[in-house]
């Protein structure tokens, strides 16, 4: 009788097991239906994809473009959305969203816009000489803060693309800065 209620207990947990099994694997093949960017259908992220394509003006069936470049490019673009879904899931400050870099990998982006020289060719800074050109004068009168934004030192970010010529830019920023500060500060006294 004993080995009779043993066997029955046996059978029981391996029936129990193969259901558990069968379970798990339904659910894992339900949810690779989905296209996993959260629980969204294939077919609702192709939607969004194709808005987001027709949106920045995207094409990928141009000559230099290789067969099968829009398929690849939708799932880098899946890749990214569930990045940003899982982020702005997260209770963090500040949100990330879809924009016209949506369907580069990061390692496209890096080389495409990024830049940068090769590894050990960077000019170290050169030390800069301590002056007290730009200290308080006696008895001066100074804002506890300054929007320079409204002053027009700064401007808004600019996307200057791959163009490889931003530390020209940023060179022309500072030098633009630089006037504004002397006629703001010397020749208008």
């Amino acid at each position: 009788m004993g080995s009779s209620r043993s066997s029955v207990s046996m059978s029981l947990v391996v029936v129990m097991s193969m259901m558990v099994f069968v379970l798990s694997t339904a659910l894992d093949m339900w949810t690779d239906e989905k296209s996993g960017v959260g629980r969204r259908s294939e077919e609702e992220v192709m939607s969004i994809y194709e808005s987001w394509v027709v949106k920045h003006g995207k094409s990928y069936n141009g000559e230099a473009m290789a067969v099968g470049e829009k398929e690849r490019r939708f799932e880098i673009f899946k890749e990214n959305l569930r990045f940003i879904e899982e982020h702005n899931a997260e209770n963090r400050t500040y949100k990330v969203g879809l924009n016209k870099f949506a369907d580069l990998s990061n390692e496209e982006y890096r080389s495409m816009y990024l830049g940068g020289t090769k590894a050990g060719t960077r000019r170290r800074p050169s030390r800069a000489k301590i002056t007290d050109r730009y200290a308080p004068r006696l008895n001066e009168a100074l804002p506890d803060s300054v929007d320079w934004r409204k002053e027009g030192a700064v401007v808004q970010v600019k996307d200057q693309g791959s163009c490889g010529m931003c530390f020209i830019l940023s060179h022309i920023h500072n030098i633009a800065l630089g006037l504004f500060f002397y006629f703001l500060f010397f020749k208008l006294r």
